[in-house]
């Protein structure tokens, strides 16, 4: 994997972990650990599927991307996004 790559998967998980935060508001977890969750998942995922033998694509880091941060967003234990709670 060649710089060019990395920094590619870096930025598209920062730009998905953006996205996430503009999408859920306040409902998720806030800017910074939404960028880092992002790019973790983009370069989690596209490690993953080079180590198996596949080529790494920006398709498979979009995709790490995502996957992390619905999952971090969906199971937050301090208030989940798919479980209604009053607000007083």
């Amino acid at each position: 994997m060649t710089l060019m790559y990395l920094l590619s998967y870096i930025t598209i998980g920062l730009v998905i972990g953006w996205l996430s935060r503009v999408i859920t508001r306040d409902r998720g977890v806030t800017m910074l650990p939404s960028l880092a969750f992002g790019v973790l998942g983009a370069l989690a995922d596209t490690f993953i599927v080079q180590a198996v033998g596949l080529a790494g694509t920006a398709f498979y880091a979009v995709v790490g991307a995502v996957g992390v941060l619905f999952t971090v967003n969906v199971f937050r234990q301090d208030d989940p996004i798919f479980v209604e709670t009053e607000k007083a």
